[in-house]
């Protein structure tokens, strides 16, 4: 069957450049790093819009650093590709808001854990919920530090992620979903001009296994000067497959939550080995 062809393919991300070194295979694990505050979260957003508008994908989402409330109305920027919120860009009308809103209500679920930090047991077993009941494709999981790990017993912190890790890749084989986590890097020092370096993913807080484990692994970096966003495609388990090392240049309206390609080559590229 795979000599002929007879195999489940990866499908687009909605943007034709990032397609060239990524795309979104059914069943793998999913990491996303970068320095906070340069669109780790906002760029997973507009993926899944993006995929529910090609592929009508549907979300499990766990992001209790977000409200439900001020999600929805960031999913719904992205999605109408306007204003939530007065200012100088005419906002969304309220027949547009509730429009988007009768569709994002089939597409995206939450889970809310309350006051209580939850277990990746806990999470797993809300989305399997959400797999019989909604058939979601994918499960978000923003950030990791959000998942107790008070109860890994007598394990080291580096073992539990990496059964953490290991649950999760169990999941999405047997769901046949997608899973993104969000991981931030251990704190870095600032370079001489006073901006960050790209984080490898080595640098993610906790173990080098979130580089071993992983099937695809990005890295979101933002050039504050030039208004730009790198989306650096660090690990790719199948290469050829579903991506390739490499990067693409987008640029980001923080009005209406949306990511746009830029048709050039990135510019001061920063290089290293994993």
């Amino acid at each position: 069957d795979i000599y002929e062809g007879k195999i489940q393919r990866p499908l687009s991300t909605g943007f034709k450049i990032l397609d060239t070194i990524y795309k979104i295979q059914a069943g793998t694990f999913h990491l996303v790093t970068g320095v906070p505050n340069h669109g780790k979260s906002n760029f997973i957003d507009q993926l899944a819009v993006n995929m529910l508008r090609e592929h009508k994908w549907k979300f499990c989402i766990f992001s209790p650093e977000h409200s439900t409330p001020r999600h929805l109305a960031r999913l719904a920027e992205t999605y109408i590709g306007k204003p939530f919120s007065e200012g100088p860009t005419r906002r969304m009308h309220e027949t547009e808001l509730n429009d988007s809103l009768k569709y994002l209500n089939d597409h995206f679920f939450f889970l809310e854990s309350g006051e209580e930090r939850p277990t990746i047991e806990w999470v797993l077993d809300k989305a399997r919920v959400a797999c019989i009941r909604n058939r979601i494709n994918g499960l978000v999981i923003d950030p990791y530090n959000e998942i107790d790990v008070n109860n890994r017993g007598s394990k080291r912190e580096d073992e539990h992620i990496r059964d953490i890790i290991a649950q999760c890749k169990r999941f999405a084989k047997t769901h046949d979903v997608c899973i993104w986590v969000v991981a931030h890097p251990a704190k870095m020092q600032r370079n001489n001009d006073g901006t960050y370096p790209v984080p490898s993913m080595y640098d993610i807080s906790g173990s080098a296994h979130w580089h071993n484990m992983a099937d695809i692994g990005i890295c979101v970096h933002r050039n504050f000067e030039e208004d730009k966003t790198i989306i650096y495609l660090k690990k790719v388990r199948e290469q050829g497959l579903y991506g390739d090392i490499g990067e693409a240049l987008f640029t980001y309206n923080i009005e209406t939550k949306n990511y746009s390609e830029v048709r050039e080559e990135p510019q001061n590229t920063q290089y290293w080995n994993d």
